[in-house]
Order: structure tokens, then sequence, then C-alpha cells
């Protein structure tokens, strides 16, 4: 990216962490309960004072998250965000997958990786472009997490300024298709999985029966 957009970008970063007028003007009626922009040159927005999303950072970018006070960073691709992160005290976290394989066991571990990385200080999840993955485990946040219809995340999802629509195909069919509440039930029930004969689930049937230690069950969502 050129210098020149570039430090528009952060300045306008800065007039968005500063809550500027001058924000309101160039979002173009952005709904404010949106993922704000804060530098688009590496897809990234801002969903809640804790949670970011992004497209894959790059090492000139550290200095934004610092910034930002990001704690930890979750990739959902396979590449490792160390080499770009450098000696940045930053816990990185990995949960690699692709948006035409994600199931409700992926949700419902991202989302509680998501909650448990919060309650240390800001969260960055990101994947390559920061448009299908993260789309998708952005709208379940909102849907699961923080009660938005899928109607109102699909919305943010499609229309955010993210990427286009016909790059998240399977992203898009799986939140206008997932049992919500199956999620709910079984994030409420510490189960991994909506579904008993998930591979997850079986796992735990077979360490039971062989009178293994278990981990303990993750912690029920937290309301927003």
């Amino acid at each position: 990216m050129a210098i020149v957009p570039r430090l528009r970008t952060l300045a306008l970063a800065t007039l968005i962490a500063l809550g500027s007028p001058v924000l309101a003007a160039h979002a173009d009626a952005r709904p404010d309960t949106w993922a704000q922009p804060l530098d688009t040159s590496f897809n990234l927005y801002r969903m809640s004072p804790t949670l970011y999303r992004s497209a894959m950072p790059h090492s000139q970018d550290v200095a934004l998250l610092e910034k930002l006070g990001v704690h930890s960073v979750l990739t959902f691709t396979k590449p490792d965000d160390k080499a770009w992160l450098g000696g940045a005290p930053v816990q990185v976290l990995r949960y690699p997958t692709h948006a035409d394989h994600v199931d409700d066991a992926d949700v419902i571990a991202v989302l509680h990786i998501l909650q448990t990385a919060q309650q240390q200080g800001p969260v960055l999840m990101h994947c390559s472009h920061g448009r299908d993955r993260t789309g998708l485990f952005a709208a379940m946040y909102r849907i699961v997490i923080q009660g938005w219809s899928k109607e109102e995340a699909l919305k943010e999802m499609v229309d955010g300024g993210f990427g286009h629509a016909d790059d998240m195909g399977p992203a898009i069919h799986y939140v206008q298709n997932v049992e919500v509440e199956a999620v709910r039930t079984a994030m409420r029930e510490g189960r991994c999985s909506t579904s008993l004969f998930s591979l997850c689930n079986l796992k735990g049937l077979v360490e039971g029966s062989l009178g293994t230690t278990q981990a303990a069950a993750p912690p029920a969502p937290a309301k927003p």
C-alpha cells in the first residue's frame, strides 16, 4: 500500500478511537452496531472494544494492533502468526479451518476461544482475506453471544465492506442454515457439538469408558 493512502487509513483509525464526528460523515451512515473500519489495507474492523477482525496482518501492522491493546490473535489459517508478529508480546492462538468445512463443533470451539481470550484483553481474529472464515465466525459471534438475528448478522456480513458476497458462498450458507438454539444449548451444557455423533463427542465417550481424565467443560457464553 502506498504511504499516503496508508497514512490516511491510520488517520481514520485515530478518528475512530477518539470518537470524532468527522468519522460519521466518512462512514456514509454506516450502522453504529456494525464492525467499524480501522485500517482497510488489511481489512481491520472493530466489532467491540475487545474484539477485532481482519485479513492476515503484516509486520508493519503490529504497531497499530499494539496501540489498540490487542492481547491475543486467533488465526483460521495454517501459516503461523509468529512470522509477522515478530517478538511482539501477543498470545498466538490457532484454529485452522476452511469456510466450506466448518460445522457446529468448529463454531462452538471458536466462540469458546474468543470468550476465554477476551477475559485477558482485546482479541483479533483473522483469516487470509478477512471475509469468509472470519465473516462466518464473526456472524456466529453476533448471533450466539450478542443475540443478533440471522438477518442482522448476514446483513453486516454481506454489506459490511469486508469483501464481495460471491466469495462468501459457503460461509453465508452455513449461517443461513445453522440451528442457533442448538448451538446455544450445546454451549450452555458444556458440550463440544450439537451432535452426539460428532468426533469430539465420540472422543469424550471413549475417554470416559477408558477412565481417562477429560478437560473441564468450557464456560457458558458470556452476555454482551
